[in-house]
């Protein structure tokens, strides 16, 4: 059974600096989704690098999401974040975050497991 919460504003610097560490290098898969734009893809099966809250200058208040390789990364900006929910499934693992703004737009970050990310790298599990 899934479970979802939401993620109070005055912890999300905290929350998503946490997450970062924890599911840094994990696959990850990104959408977005609204009534104007419907679901569009933003990024497949690629390495997090880093989610973070901006805390000062200009996007002050946004939330960043840096994907990719080196050298190749990507970088999503949500500029008005309203919500953060935490989709977590029966063992208490992150299996999907949900950032929607003040114009009622999601994004999506859809974390793959473990046995996905040693298919990314190219890696096998040791025996």
């Amino acid at each position: 059974m899934h479970h979802t919460r939401e993620i109070p504003r005055e912890v999300w610097s905290d929350y998503l600096t946490l997450l970062s560490s924890i599911t840094r290098a994990q696959g990850v898969r990104i959408e977005a989704s609204s009534p104007e734009i419907g679901e569009q893809p933003l990024a497949q099966r690629l390495p997090l690098i880093d989610i973070s809250f901006v805390e000062k200058g200009s996007d002050q208040g946004a939330i960043e999401i840096t994907v990719g390789r080196p050298g190749e990364e990507i970088t999503h900006r949500i500029f008005s974040p309203n919500h953060i929910y935490a989709d977590e499934g029966e063992s208490g693992e992150l299996e999907c975050l949900d950032i929607e703004d003040e114009e009622h737009t999601k994004t999506l970050i859809f974390f793959e497991p473990s046995q996905a990310i040693d298919e990314l790298s190219g890696s096998q599990p040791s025996p």
